[in-house]
């Protein structure tokens, strides 16, 4: 048996019409549960050579309550290796690193001396605080930081 219904175009427009309210609930309600998204940003400056600059920041991951930091340095000495870290502080202020020490892949420089890092850790982007990242001689001397920058907040 075959059974046809018919609608009106009144009854059609009521159901787009609750439809599209129904999708700007969702898409309102999504909106308010999304992170900001503030991030960290700093230049760094060489200290055992002016010629050593770069930029770091701290960004929100893709995954849930993941932190993913970039550095990027240009200046230094030809395929050098470069141990670095966020720490909590400043350049004037030395603190901890932040987060797992192991989460941070040296810098592994080129033959014109530049370098890109990148650690994720298992953290939220940090809403206050104070962060810098530094970047040691080598994994044999720790103690002797080439570089540093203070890494400022972003709204």
């Amino acid at each position: 048996m075959l059974r046809v219904y018919l609608t009106s175009e009144y009854d059609m427009t009521r159901t787009t019409l609750a439809a599209t309210a129904v999708l700007l609930a969702s898409v309102s309600s999504l909106a308010v549960a999304l992170p900001r998204a503030n991030h960290w940003e700093g230049k760094i400056v060489g200290k055992s050579s002016p010629k050593i600059k770069g930029e770091a920041s701290m960004r929100a991951g893709k995954m849930a309550n993941t932190l993913v930091i970039n550095v990027k340095l240009t200046g230094d000495a030809a395929n050098m290796t470069r141990p670095w870290h966020v720490h909590t502080g400043s350049c004037a202020t030395a603190g901890g690193v932040y987060g797992a020490p192991t989460a941070y892949t040296p810098l592994a420089g080129n033959k014109k001396g530049a370098s890109k890092g990148m650690a994720t850790l298992s953290m939220p982007v940090p809403a206050d605080g104070s962060y810098y990242v530094n970047i040691h001689e080598s994994a044999t001397a720790m103690a002797t930081i080439i570089a540093c920058g203070d890494l400022k907040f972003e709204k």
